[in-house]
């Protein structure tokens, strides 16, 4: 049996014929049965086209591929279904969903640089990213009961089992299945820092989105999520029992490190009596620039503010002092992960006014950011003093190290320039007194905490889903 592949400037023409040959004079590329060694050989000949002879197939298929099946008729076997925080209820914008064909390696501990575009671990078969309402469909999955699932963000990886019917779409509609784990029984979870505030009470955010009381401790425990108390308690809040002063964190680049997210919350004034020195900044510097993720709001812009980086503190001009901002806040949905927020906020709170956001209190630091080294996601006109009555920034990422290509970048911190939460109590009960219902302003931590996990990307284009082979 010989395969006739012709090739010309504009197009490549196969034809297939049986029991036939072609001589040497014939225009084209040939692939020949060589027998029944298994291989072929190259023969470029006098007029320049090349021959392959082969025995045997090419590539056959591994594992689950095997099981991936052809439909007819245009149709496809898909998987759909709705990604969720661990609470069941939040769906989430931007998760990894695919098929391994291979178990997924450990996710490796500490400070990793995290970039979009890299293949996942596992050999995927399929992937897809989910939307603003936390919706995904997987094409050509295989077949079968038992098939692996993958549904990623980060380090929060979740993997569970599901069977899927040939040539039709197997939509999961119980949201134990796609949701990330709410303790590290259920899966891998990123280890997270939080230091504790007066003023914002940042910390009843994480029982909120359903990360389980198991998960909460002080260093050297355990727990995935490790709480902090800047100076002594002064300025900072309440927590679980056992809590180290803030500077073991924050003068310490090893120790940062041993973290994938950094929480700090405001601490009710710009830099609280020893809270923090050139020390502490130079340790979260390194820990921003090594892949490092913080999320700040209000006075906690002293990173910024006081970075021994100069690109970063050429990104804005930071007046500071916490003058009043005026509330809602408006997005920029002229980007896409912008408008993907202002559909995310329409989507889970039916109450919000399209592109607005409303916070406990809204502040003005910031004067206008530097666009090329900062995403400004919201804004809002200033009351008084500070950065003034124009149109400032209160939602802003910054990737890093500053202003250097995506491809170079591993880092990225977020601060709202807001109060989110000032009705619940933190205390050593904690998380017993996390009580309110979450408001608009924690429904924006929520987006940018789950966000702030993600692989590093240039915010204003599109996200994509990760390659398969």
């Amino acid at each position: 049996m010989r395969r006739f592949f012709v090739l010309t400037s504009s197009l490549v023409l196969a034809s297939v014929s049986f029991g036939c040959s072609a001589s040497k004079e014939d225009d084209g590329f040939t692939l020949e049965d060589g027998g029944t060694d298994g291989g072929f050989s190259l023969d470029g000949g006098e007029d320049g086209n090349f021959d392959i002879s082969a025995d045997g197939p090419v590539g056959p298929c591994e594992g689950l591929r095997c099981q991936v099946k052809a439909c007819g008729g245009g149709a496809d076997t898909t998987v759909s279904g709705t990604v969720y925080a661990p609470n069941g209820t939040l769906p989430l914008y931007n998760v990894i969903v695919y098929v391994p064909n291979l178990t997924p390696l450990p996710l490796t501990k500490g400070v990793t640089c995290d970039k979009c575009g890299a293949i996942a671990s596992g050999d995927p078969i399929t992937t897809a990213l989910t939307d603003s309402k936390g919706n995904f469909t997987l094409k050509g999955v295989p077949v079968g009961s038992d098939i692996p699932l993958v549904i990623q963000l980060g380090k929060w990886r979740r993997q569970v089992k599901i069977n899927v019917n040939e040539c039709v779409d197997n939509k999961i509609t119980d949201k134990n299945l796609t949701r990330l784990p709410k303790n590290q029984k259920e899966g891998d979870m990123p280890k997270i820092a939080v230091t504790v505030g007066g003023c914002d009470r940042l910390s009843c955010m994480l029982p909120k989105v359903g990360i389980d009381a198991s998960e909460f401790g002080a260093d050297g425990s355990a727990a995935a999520v490790h709480f902090y108390n800047p100076s002594g308690g002064v300025f900072g809040g309440g927590g679980p029992a056992g809590m180290k002063d803030a500077r073991v964190l924050w003068d310490n680049p090893a120790k940062l490190k041993e973290y994938d997210i950094a929480v700090f919350s405001c601490e009710c004034f710009e830099n609280s009596p020893g809270s923090k020195d050139a020390k502490s900044f130079a340790a979260v510097d390194q820990y921003l620039k090594a892949g490092g993720r913080i999320f700040t709001t209000d006075f906690q812009y002293l990173w910024y503010k006081s970075s021994p980086d100069p690109a970063m503190k050429a990104v804005m001009p930071i007046p500071g002092g916490a003058p009043g901002g005026t509330n809602p806040a408006t997005l920029d949905t002229t980007f896409t992960k912008g408008k993907a927020l202002a559909d995310w906020l329409a989507y889970v709170d039916k109450t919000t006014t399209y592109g607005k956001v409303t916070c406990d209190y809204v502040f003005n630091n910031f004067s206008p950011a530097d666009k090329t080294k900062a995403q400004v996601w919201a804004s809002s006109i200033g009351i008084s003093g500070g950065a003034g009555t124009t149109n400032n920034p209160r939602f802003v990422t910054i990737n890093t190290p500053v202003g250097k290509p995506v491809e170079e970048q591993c880092g990225k911190a977020v601060h709202l320039d807001a109060h989110i939460n000032g009705s619940d109590t933190i205390d050593a009960s904690y998380p017993a007194g996390c009580k309110s219902a979450i408001k608009q302003g924690e429904e924006a931590f929520a987006f940018f905490f789950f966000d702030l996990a993600s692989c590093i990307q240039k915010d204003g284009e599109p996200p994509k889903p990760p390659p398969v082979k």
